[in-house]
C-alpha cells in the first residue's frame, strides 16, 4: 500500500458532481454532533461552500486566547485580531477531530469516489451509503451512538479490499476560522489515540479498526491504520470530562461487545423515542423533513443540561441556547415527547441563579433575566455584540416554554414546581422592562427581533412578549390558587399595555414598534407565539395577508431582507392555519423546500440565488413542524379542533397520539372516500373533560383516567374551521 498522502481522496473529482440538496449529514446524541460525508464517513470537503465534517462536543468551546475568528455569521466584519472582552466569551465550538478511509485495491490506490447514493432513516438514528469506487463497492453503515460518544462504522465490500482508516486531531488545514484549537496536544506513539485540553477541559480520542490493523503509523498528528478484508469495522471516540469521566477504554469495550449489539440497542432507543406519535402527510419531500425533524430535535438536546440549542454545529450558534429553544420545545410538546419538553425547562431551573445574577448585577432588578445568548451552564455566549443584553424577549419565550408544558400535559405537580420561574421572570419585567408613558405603560427601549444595537421603545415582540408573561404569571396562579402581589400588579396593567399594542397596528398590520412603520417577525408576534389576540380577529386577518403579500409567489422572508427565511415562513403558515387558510398555510410551507437538504435537514436562510448560510437549522425545523401540526390540530383554551386547515391537494394521511390540551389524539383522513376516523385519549390519571369540534358537530366528552374512545367517522367535507371570539381570556 503507497504512503499516506496530504491530499484527501475525493478532492478535484465527485464534489464537483454533487446533488445540489446535498449536504453532509449530521448525526447526534445531544452532546456529540458529527457530520459526515457521502463516503459513509468524513470527508475533508466543505458541503455547499460551508461546513467540513468534524466532532464538535456540546459546551466544548476554544479557549479565548486560541480563537482566531468566530464563523461570518456571529462576526461579519472579520476584524483582526478579534475584540475579545472579558466575561463575555465568543463560546465557539471547537471542531475536535475527524477520521475517514481510503480504499486501495487491485494493487492500486486511493480509489476515489465514482458515485454515491445515502439513506438516513431517522427511527434507527442510521446513514446508510452505497459508494462506487471503480475497483469496489461498499455498502457502509453509519452511526453515532445516542448514549455514548462513539462513533462506528461498517464497511461491507464486494470484494476483498485494503482499506486505510485514519483519524486526526483538530482541523483538516488551518484557514480562515477554522484553526487549531487546542491549548494542548499529547500524541501517542503506538496507536491512533490523543490528549487534548481545550483550556481547562481534559478530552481524549482513539481508534481501532476490525480486523486487527497490519500497519500503522503517524505522520504529523495524522494517524492511519492499514486493514485487509471485505467486512472492515472502524471505531472512533472523542470524550472529554465535562459532563463525566473519560472512558480511554471505551472503543476496546465497544470492540469486545461488538458493533451488531451495539447497533441494534442504538435502533431499539430510537425507536422508542419515534414511538411517542406518528404523523404522514402526502408530500414525500416535507414527510422525510418531518421525520428528520423530530431525530435532530432529540439528537440535539443535551441529556445532561437539557438544554435545547438550535443544534451543535460551529454554524448553528455553536450550541448555544437563547429563544430559538421555544420553536423546538413547541414541537416537542405537539409531538408527545413530554420527557424532552420537560427536560429543557429543567435547564432554565438549573441556570435560575446565573438569570437572577444576570438581573440583578447588570440592571439593578429584582427576579430573573436569562441573558441573551447562553452557553449550557447559563453563562453568557455572544463575545462583544455587548447590546444583546438588552434583549429580553428570550425570556418571554422561557415563559412560554413552561406554560405551555403546563398546558400540553396539566401535571400539577410541575406547574407548582416551576411556578416561581414564571414569578421570577413577570417580577424582572414588572421591575425593569415595563414603563410609565404619557398616562399609559408600555416597554421601555429595548433590542428587538432584528438584534440591532439601537434600541426601540414598544419593539413589538418585546411588547407582546411582556404582556403574554404577566399573562402566563396570572394564568397560573388562577390555576394554583395563589394571588402575589406581583399577579395583582400585572393585572392592573394588562389593559394599558394592550392599549399600547393595539397602537402599534396601522390599519394594514401590526407596525414592528412605536413610530416604525415597518412589517417584520415582531409584526406577528401577537398572533403567534404570543397568542394575544384571536387568529379570526381583523388585525390578525390583515397582518397575515400583508405579510403573505409582501412575499407574493416566493419564500416568506424577514424584515426588509429578499432572501427566504423558513422559520419566519413556519411561523406565517401557522398563523394562516389557525385562520383556516389552509391552502396559502400549506403554500407557505411548500415554499420553503429549497431549503431542504437531502437527508431533511432545513437552512436557515436561502439567498436569492439559492445559497444557503447554514444546514440543519433547529429554529426554522421546530416553526414549521409546529405549521404541519395545526394543519391537522389545533386547540384553543379546552377546545380541541380535529383537521382544522387540511390543503386540498392532501388526499390522505393520518396522525397517532399528537399531544393536545393534555389528551392524546388519533386521526385519519382520506379525500376519495369522503372519511375521517379519530379517536381521544386521556393517558392523566384523573378525569377530563374536553370539547372536541369533529365535522360539523362539537363532542362534550368526559374521559375517565387511561380512556381511549372512538369517534364517530365524519366525511371530510364537513370537518370545520376554528372560530373564536374571545381568546385565551385576555
Amino acid at each position: 500500500m503507497a504512503a499516506p498522502n496530504d491530499k484527501y481522496s475525493a478532492e478535484g473529482g465527485l464534489p464537483r458532481e454533487l446533488p445540489a440538496n446535498y449536504y453532509h449529514c449530521f448525526l447526534g446524541n445531544g452532546i456529540d454532533a458529527v457530520l459526515i460525508g457521502y463516503t459513509g464517513s468524513m470527508v475533508a470537503d466543505r458541503a455547499r461552500g460551508l461546513d467540513r465534517c468534524y466532532w464538535y462536543r456540546s459546551n466544548a468551546y476554544y479557549p479565548e486566547e486560541r480563537l482566531v475568528l468566530p464563523v461570518p455569521n456571529r462576526y461579519p466584519s472579520g476584524q483582526l485580531p478579534l475584540p475579545k472582552i472579558k466575561d463575555s466569551p465568543w463560546a465557539e465550538l471547537a471542531p475536535l477531530g475527524h477520521s475517514w478511509y481510503e480504499v486501495y485495491a487491485q494493487g492500486r490506490g486511493p480509489w476515489a469516489v465514482l458515485d454515491f447514493r445515502q439513506t438516513f432513516v431517522p427511527e434507527e438514528g442510521t446513514l446508510y451509503s452505497e459508494v462506487d469506487y471503480g475497483a469496489a463497492r461498499a455498502r457502509v453503515t453509519t452511526f453515532l451512538q445516542i448514549d455514548a460518544p462513539l462513533l462506528l462504522e461498517r464497511y461491507e465490500f464486494d470484494r476483498p479490499v485494503q482499506l486505510r482508516a485514519f483519524m486526526e486531531p483538530g482541523v483538516w488545514s488551518e484557514e480562515g476560522y477554522e484553526t487549531e484549537p487546542f491549548s494542548r496536544l499529547e500524541l501517542a506513539e503506538a496507536q491512533p489515540q490523543c490528549g487534548y485540553r481545550l483550556g481547562a477541559l481534559k478530552g481524549h480520542q482513539k481508534m481501532l479498526v476490525e480486523p486487527a490493523a497490519q500497519a500503522g503509523g503517524r505522520q504529523g498528528k495524522r494517524y492511519w491504520l492499514d486493514v485487509e478484508g471485505q467486512i472492515i469495522l472502524k471505531y472512533f471516540s472523542i470524550q472529554d470530562n465535562q459532563w463525566e469521566e473519560i472512558q480511554e477504554t471505551l472503543v476496546d469495550q465497544a470492540r469486545k461487545e461488538g458493533f451488531e449489539h451495539l447497533h441494534e440497542r442504538h435502533r431499539r432507543l430510537w425507536a422508542n423515542y419515534f414511538a411517542a406519535s406518528r404523523v404522514e402527510i402526502p408530500h414525500p419531500a416535507f414527510q422525510k423533513f418531518y421525520n428528520f425533524s423530530r431525530y435532530q430535535f432529540k439528537a440535539m438536546q443535551n441529556p445532561k443540561s437539557g438544554g435545547l440549542p438550535v443544534n451543535n454545529l460551529r454554524l448553528t450558534w455553536s450550541s448555544h441556547i437563547f429563544w430559538d429553544a421555544y420553536f423546538v420545545h413547541r414541537a416537542l410538546l405537539e409531538s408527545n415527547h413530554l420527557s424532552e419538553a420537560m427536560a429543557a425547562c429543567r435547564f432554565l431551573q438549573r441556570t435560575k441563579g446565573a438569570a437572577r445574577l444576570h438581573a440583578r448585577r447588570d440592571f439593578g432588578a429584582q427576579g430573573l433575566k436569562w441573558d441573551w445568548e447562553l452557553t449550557h451552564s447559563g453563562g453568557r455566549a455572544y463575545g462583544t455584540w455587548t447590546h444583546q443584553h438588552e434583549q429580553v424577549h428570550n425570556n418571554a419565550a422561557y415563559s412560554n416554554q413552561i406554560w405551555h408544558t403546563y398546558l400540553f400535559h396539566r401535571d400539577l405537580a410541575f406547574l407548582k414546581e416551576y411556578y416561581p420561574l414564571l414569578k421570577g421572570i413577570a417580577t424582572f419585567f414588572l421591575d425593569n422592562v415595563i414603563e410609565a408613558q404619557d398616562g399609559s405603560y408600555g416597554t421601555r427601549p429595548l433590542v428587538g427581533v432584528d438584534e440591532r444595537p439601537e434600541r426601540v421603545r414598544n419593539e413589538g415582540y418585546d411588547l407582546s412578549g411582556t404582556i403574554r408573561i404577566l399573562l402566563n404569571l396570572i394564568l397560573a396562579e388562577q390555576v394554583l390558587g395563589h394571588r402575589s402581589k406581583e399577579a395583582l400588579r400585572a393585572a392592573a396593567l394588562l389593559p394599558d399595555l394592550l392599549q399600547t399594542l393595539n397602537s402599534l397596528y396601522n390599519g394594514k398590520f401590526f407596525r414592528s414598534a412605536q413610530g416604525i412603520d415597518h412589517l417584520n417577525m415582531s409584526s406577528l408576534a401577537p398572533l403567534y407565539p404570543m397568542e394575544l389576540i384571536s387568529p379570526h380577529d381583523p388585525r390578525a386577518l390583515s397582518t397575515a395577508l400583508a405579510y403573505r403579500e409582501r412575499y407574493a409567489g416566493r419564500m416568506v422572508g424577514h424584515g426588509g431582507s429578499e432572501a427566504g427565511f423558513p422559520w419566519s415562513a413556519g411561523v406565517l403558515a401557522t398563523v394562516l392555519a389557525r385562520q383556516g387558510r389552509a391552502d396559502a398555510a400549506w403554500r407557505t410551507v411548500a415554499e420553503t423546500e429549497p431549503a431542504l437538504c437531502q437527508h431533511g435537514g432545513m437552512s436557515e436562510t436561502v439567498y436569492p440565488d439559492g445559497r444557503w448560510n447554514m444546514q440543519y437549522f433547529g429554529t426554522a425545523m421546530g416553526a414549521v413542524c409546529t405549521a404541519l401540526h395545526h394543519f391537522l390540530l389545533q386547540v384553543q383554551g379546552e377546545h380541541i379542533y380535529l383537521f382544522p386547515a387540511l390543503p386540498s391537494s392532501w388526499e390522505r394521511g393520518s396522525f397517532e397520539h399528537l399531544r393536545a390540551a393534555g389528551v392524546l389524539i388519533s386521526a385519519l383522513w382520506d379525500r376519495q372516500h369522503d372519511r375521517a376516523e379519530a379517536r381521544v385519549m386521556n393517558p392523566l390519571d384523573r378525569p377530563l373533560r374536553r370539547s372536541i369540534h369533529w365535522g360539523d358537530q362539537v363532542l362534550d366528552m368526559a374521559l375517565s383516567p387511561g380512556e381511549d374512545r372512538g369517534l364517530p367517522t365524519v366525511r371530510v367535507s364537513d370537518l370545520s374551521i376554528p372560530r373564536s371570539e374571545f381568546f385565551l381570556g385576555v
